[in-house]
């Protein structure tokens, strides 16, 4: 049979088999916006009667209803950080709501839209799904929405064997929602949306739309399963059928291939109450918070106080206990602790007394803040020693001489110059400088403090808006890119939704996402690394914003070159990283995975590991005060911060710490007290000098009788040291000894010993 026949055959039959497949999934009725999640929690999670822990319990028969782990549920509605879920007990179906934080979705978490565009010249809207249906007027004309126009999905539903999308659009300045078809528009992917296969067979998954060779995995065939969740990527069109690019996992693999979009469908649910605001809506929207009230018929009861009284540790995993989990922030905040009892608490969490007094004054000033004593049980000098090892901890070469170590292998005696650790610019830390920057007690202040803050996704707190502003002053802020999706197409993205997008997906926060890049790459508000330039000789098309992999060498190309072919070697992460997007989202789970999931979730902590995992050894950053700077710009990310803002700091606690905070390095006078030539006019050493020598060795020389005086010359390596001892000598009869003595400008002193034996009459 010709090829061209093959193909139109296996069109038909993957046709007919969707058909088949769409008619047993729903040929009547239609699909309410919905996602499937499960529960993953120790113990127990509590189900309340609304969004929020100012709200009862759920009960059934006289019992608090709870759900336990692996429970899976229907996500109905989103309502800030809290689901609505229906989900079946004891056979009997039951609806209520729990914390998101513990419900588990394909692609993260539910969403409650879909950014698209308009593909036609004229897009109506229908009031029902159905083509016979009336269009939705305003006044007595048809809405119709011009091509480019941007519109969001509210609603993926099928009905009478036809996919229908049910949109939200502006029109003459206002919000009109209506069913349309799905190939009348074009959805924005991003990094992919959650879906679901609604179909009531297993279908296999195709490497290519239209053609019915499918994916493998281990030398298996994958197919999809009923409700089988998936994120999908994209989607392409093949003789009128439209396919859905997808994203599934295969055992503890995770593959891609296509699926039939008719019995595929979205998870988005309904953005209920006060669900934050949907920053890709193509209007504003009300900022909602957990505050605002519930509707009238669902009051909370309120003789019921809020489960917590103060703010929890979000970081921390529901316990192994049997206690329902809950970790969200009430409702209603509680008063904040007056003085004397916050000193309580402080002492209590294990807060030395010279921590409490600053802890108290940030605490009138910002009582929401929490901080945790991170104990390190490890002593002070210990740790100061195993920092301060030369090439550990770096900064400029142009910082005064008390900043800078002059220990072996940091500092050349023999020419007065440091050793640099990458180019010429990155020279070893002294020991008084590792001790300011990591003596805690140094920024315990209102912008310091943020070298110690938990850096987790706090997406109710974290927005696009926000890492603008950090990327203010950069070629990054409000700019585009481009880059190939799956399937090869290009998307333009802004480097803030990119940040964003690597936020959801590593679970890191996207200011300090964007602080570190802005520190890594970024030379001017005009200008960026070589890193990111995608033009490096030799790894042309790849792109390292974190520059991960750059470690310091003197080798060409030095830490540029190392990072990039990091960046361009392996399969992790997403690499290699040929393009902007794979390497921002690429690199924020590596960070993720290898930092701050890690233990190391505090800026302090990523330069000096003092964490029982790979203790000073794995540390991103050389730049010892990197933690301290990158620390302003997350204050400077954050704006104004507002009084009842709740953010977590974890705060290192050593063992035999100074009695006072160590001192900032400052001025300092050169080091060097070496010689560069000693000789004596005429008369040979018995053993030359030799550069570098520290003055432990003694010059020894023979003359004759006859000759009464000698002239010592030397010259010293610093032109900043002063020089004693040279010039004519007078000689006594037998040995005598002379010293020359070289003072560094610093004050040091280092003397040179030479021995001169008048040889007696006769010998």
């Amino acid at each position: 049979m010709p090829e061209r026949y093959k193909k139109i055959v296996c069109i038909c039959i993957i046709s007919a088999l969707m058909l088949v497949i769409a008619g047993k999934f729903n040929t009547t009725g239609i699909v309410h916006a919905e996602a499937v999640g499960v529960v993953q929690v120790s113990g127990y999670l509590n189900v309340r009667k609304g969004p929020g822990t100012s709200y009862a319990l759920l009960k059934s028969g006289g019992t608090n209803v709870t759900l336990s782990n692996g429970q899976k549920v229907s996500i109905i509605a989103k309502a800030g950080s809290w689901y609505q879920a229906s989900f079946k007990l004891n056979g009997k179906k039951l609806k209520g709501y729990v914390l998101g934080s513990y419900i588990k979705v394909q692609g993260g978490s539910a969403c409650t839209s879909v950014q698209a565009s308009v593909t036609v010249k004229s897009l109506k809207l229908k009031t029902k799904a159905s083509s016979e249906s009336t269009n939705v007027k305003s006044g007595l004309k048809d809405i119709a929405i011009g091509k480019g126009s941007n519109v969001l999905v509210l609603d993926d539903i099928t009905a009478e064997n036809q996919k229908w999308y049910y949109i939200s659009s502006q029109y003459s300045g206002k919000t009109y929602k209506g069913y349309v078809k799905p190939e009348n528009l074009k959805i924005s992917y991003g990094g992919g949306i959650p879906g679901i296969w609604e179909g009531s067979v297993k279908f296999p998954l195709y490497k290519e739309a239209g053609k019915n060779k499918v994916v493998e995995n281990s030398g298996r065939k994958v197919s999809i399963g009923v409700n089988k969740q998936f994120t999908i990527l994209n989607e392409k069109t093949v003789a009128g059928t439209r396919y859905f690019y997808i994203k599934a996992s295969a055992g503890k693999a995770v593959v891609c291939g296509y699926l039939p979009a008719d019995a595929a469908r979205f998870q988005i649910v309904q953005a209920k109450g006060n669900t934050a605001k949907e920053t890709s809506a193509p209007y504003k929207t009300k900022e909602p918070s957990d505050t605002k009230k519930p509707d009238a018929t669902k009051k909370p009861d309120a003789t019921k106080k809020p489960d917590a009284t103060k703010k929890p540790d979000t970081t921390k995993k529901p316990d192994a206990t049997n206690k329902p989990a809950e970790t969200a922030v009430p409702t209603q905040k509680p008063e904040p602790l007056d003085n004397a009892e916050f000193k309580k608490k402080l002492k209590d969490e294990g807060f030395p007394d010279d921590y409490i007094t600053p802890l108290i004054e940030l605490h009138a000033k910002y009582p929401y803040w929490e901080f945790k004593a991170f104990k390190t049980g490890l002593k002070w000098g210990t740790v100061i020693k195993k920092e301060s090892a030369v090439g550990v901890n770096l900064l400029s070469n142009n910082k005064s001489y008390a900043w800078k170590s002059t220990a072996d292998g940091a500092y050349d005696w023999t020419k007065d110059k440091y050793i640099p650790f990458d180019g010429s610019t990155w020279v070893t830390a002294s020991v008084k400088a590792v001790k300011y920057y990591m003596d805690p007690r140094n920024f315990l202040d209102e912008r310091g403090i943020f070298q110690f803050e938990n850096l987790g996704y706090q997406s109710s707190i974290q927005t696009q808006d926000g890492v603008e502003k950090i990327l203010n002053n950069t070629p990054m802020y409000n700019a585009k890119f481009s880059y190939p999706d799956a399937l090869g197409s290009s998307v333009n993205i802004k480097y803030s939704k990119a940040f964003i997008k690597a936020a959801e997906s590593s679970k890191v926060s996207p200011y300090h996402l964007a602080s570190r890049v802005k520190q890594e790459v970024v030379l001017s508000n005009t200008l960026m690394s070589s890193s990111v330039s995608g033009n490096v000789s030799g790894y042309e098309g790849i792109y390292n914003f974190y520059n991960i992999g750059a470690y310091n060498s003197t080798e060409a190309g030095g830490a540029i070159a190392n990072g990039l072919k990091w960046a361009s070697q392996g399969t992790t992460y997403n690499r290699p990283w040929k393009d902007r997007y794979k390497s921002i989202t690429g690199g924020a789970e590596y960070i993720g995975k290898n930092y701050i999931n890690a233990g190391q979730n505090t800026l302090y902590l990523q330069k000096f590991n003092v964490t029982s995992k790979n203790r000073y050894e794995h540390q991103y950053m050389s730049n010892v005060e990197a933690p301290n700077s990158e620390a302003t710009k997350t204050v400077s990310a954050y704006g104004v911060i507002g009084q009842d803002m709740p953010v977590t700091f974890s705060i290192p606690v050593y063992e035999e710490m100074p009695e006072k905070p160590c001192e900032v390095p400052s001025g300092g006078k050169n080091p060097n007290n070496y010689l560069k030539t000693l000789y004596v006019k005429n008369y040979p050493f018995t053993s030359n000098f030799v550069l570098g020598d520290d003055g432990s060795k003694k010059y020894k020389l023979v003359v004759d009788k006859s000759v009464q005086s000698i002239k010592i010359c030397a010259t010293k390596v610093s032109p900043y040291a002063k020089l004693t001892g040279t010039g004519s000598k007078t000689l006594a009869d037998g040995t005598t000894t002379f010293t020359v003595k070289v003072t560094s400008e610093s004050g040091e002193a280092r003397k040179y010993t030479i021995e001169v034996t008048r040889q007696q009459a006769g010998k």
